[in-house]
């Protein structure tokens, strides 16, 4: 097949899966899919679908997986029996099922390797777009479009336009790759993003780990972005395409030199500011978490900063782990041990506190600090609260000093 060097990523997938070779921006092209997962949230309101129209088989059961992390330990009786009859209908349509305390959907997807270079991937939950970090065409859907794709395979896609953002320069020691994604939040409107396709470059990107680079992807959402495509680097399958600079639709050059700590205040994610506009503020909870910072890197740093320390007495801290094979690890390493010594409280791996479905829900006025993708008003599960977000660095000294750090407070 002869796809043009030049050609936006996005553009060159869905040529592969698709029949329509006249693959141009703008256009509406039927596409097959490799995989589609489900996670528990809005798996009952997939199988109404599934009742009411008396929908039986699905193209290919092994190409379908169910995950129940968004509820892992159930904090009603109504949750509790969506979760049996979600369950119930994974097994009678024959699907792969992760059981509670497996992990998070998007981070066993990087695991299990459903996550893959050119494959395009359909998730019924907004930060599929996770996949992006190994070039795969993984997008968030609603629950009519994902059972039309459980049914006959395929989608309709309407090709995005492509944003290249390069990213150049070398930010300040503590910064992480959530602090660039909060500062790319902060400078630019999400209308610049919106059903954008995204490709980044830059050298600092390209040297980031797995685990910092998902962060970057998976909150690619944020921005409004339809997807996004990640540079190869060390670790990466093979099979990733080259990210040529300036080879977008539109092309942004972003310095992060010098950049410090970023945190989102309420009541949304791009209501971002440098860390010492905050420090000092008091805070009284801590989630340390998510589908955006639950990984080992995570886990290993966090440990790292509260070692032979005590959190303090007037927060709750809470840490999940992002999946099971994270969550033994950190045991087999020493991490756990060293975070439940200091006073944070683990949970079973799964999304935790973030959407306010297992708890533990804040109470009203209370300030929490997190290493969530989202601070809506209500998002765990209290609209009375006020939720900032910032990185696992941060949290880990704000629950150390019951308030939010100063630049200088964060030794590595």
């Amino acid at each position: 097949m002869n796809i043009k060097k030049n050609e936006p990523i996005v553009n060159k997938i869905i040529k592969l899966h698709s029949n329509n070779q006249k693959i141009y921006t703008g256009n509406i092209v039927k596409v097959y899919i490799d995989h589609i997962y489900i996670q528990d949230g809005n798996s009952p309101t997939i199988a109404t679908y599934f009742n009411k129209y008396n929908l039986k088989k699905t193209f290919n059961s092994h190409k379908i997986s169910f995950f129940f992390d968004h509820s892992v330990l159930s904090i009603n009786k109504k949750i509790s029996w969506q979760i049996k009859n979600a369950l119930n209908f994974a097994k009678k349509i024959k699907a792969n099922i992760y059981y509670r305390g497996e992990g998070i959907s998007h981070i066993i997807a990087i695991e299990k390797k459903i996550f893959m270079p050119r494959k395009i991937i359909l998730g019924s939950d907004s930060h599929t777009c996770t996949g992006g970090i190994f070039q795969c065409l993984s997008l968030g859907m609603g629950a009519s479009d994902i059972v039309a794709s459980m049914i006959t395979g395929k989608i309709w896609i309407k090709i995005p336009e492509t944003i290249n953002i390069n990213i150049i320069g070398t930010p300040h020691e503590t910064v992480r790759s959530k602090d660039v994604m909060l500062f790319i939040l902060k400078k630019y409107p999400i209308q610049m993003f919106l059903y954008k396709s995204i490709e980044i470059s830059g050298e600092w990107i390209e040297n980031l780990s797995i685990d910092s680079a998902k962060t970057i992807a998976n909150m690619s959402v944020e921005l409004g972005a339809k997807c996004i495509f990640l540079p190869y680097g060390k670790y990466r399958p093979e099979g990733m395409y080259k990210i040529e600079k300036n080879n977008g639709d539109y092309n942004l050059s972003i310095s992060i030199n010098n950049l410090v700590p970023q945190i989102a205040k309420p009541h949304y994610p791009n209501n971002v500011t440098n860390i010492d506009k905050l420090s000092g503020t008091k805070i009284n909870y801590v989630f340390i978490g998510s589908c955006a910072n639950s990984s080992l890197e995570d886990i290993k740093e966090v440990s790292k900063i509260i070692k032979n320390k005590k959190i303090h007495k007037n927060i709750h801290c809470i840490l999940t782990p992002g999946s099971k094979k994270i969550y033994l690890k950190s045991i087999k390493k020493g991490y756990i041990q060293t975070l439940i010594k200091s006073g944070v409280i683990i949970t079973p791996p799964g999304c935790g506190p973030c959407v306010g479905t297992q708890g533990s829900i804040p109470s009203d006025k209370d300030k929490i600090m997190t290493t969530m993708n989202r601070n809506f008003i209500g998002r765990m599960g209290n609209p009375k609260t006020n939720i900032y977000i910032c990185s696992p660095i941060v949290a880990i000294y704000t629950a150390y000093l019951g308030k939010i750090p100063k630049i200088e407070d964060l030794k590595l």
